[in-house]
């Protein structure tokens, strides 16, 4: 299997306990819902990929490649800055806020998809141009 979808399709596996938990804590709560379904969101995509990326059968592709847990949290922290710079800081996303609530959830569920996604990739590319998974 490509290694890169092989990353997707396990993503996606992990996004469903990292998105479950913040989606859940914003219907329940009210007041501070978004943040506390921030904070779960933040600690759950690091803490989830970091946990499987330790076991020495948490490899991907044909080839087996492991994904270096440094590099995945330093390319967590970047993702996570980035972020906060384009959303705060840079980007107009007036439009985001006009959309019907069922849109904003789903454009912040493909949103926290992607960043872990995105982190993964970055992450095994970044290990493999070190020579491995060396920790």
């Amino acid at each position: 299997m490509n290694t890169m979808l092989d990353i997707c399709k396990r993503s996606l596996y992990m996004n469903i306990f990292i998105v479950a938990i913040p989606v859940i804590s914003y219907m329940i709560h009210n007041g501070s819902s978004a943040t506390v379904a921030l904070v779960w969101y933040l600690l759950l995509s690091l803490c989830i990929p970091w946990a499987y990326l330790s076991f020495k059968a948490s490899t991907f592709g044909a080839e087996n490649k492991r994904i270096n847990r440094i590099i995945y949290v330093l390319g967590w922290a970047v993702i996570q800055l980035a972020t906060y710079k384009l959303m705060f800081l840079g980007l107009d996303l007036n439009w985001l806020w006009g959309l019907p609530s069922v849109g904003r959830d789903i454009i912040f569920l493909v949103g926290m998809y992607g960043q872990v996604t995105i982190v993964l990739i970055i992450a095994y590319l970044i290990s493999q141009l070190l020579g491995g998974s060396h920790e």
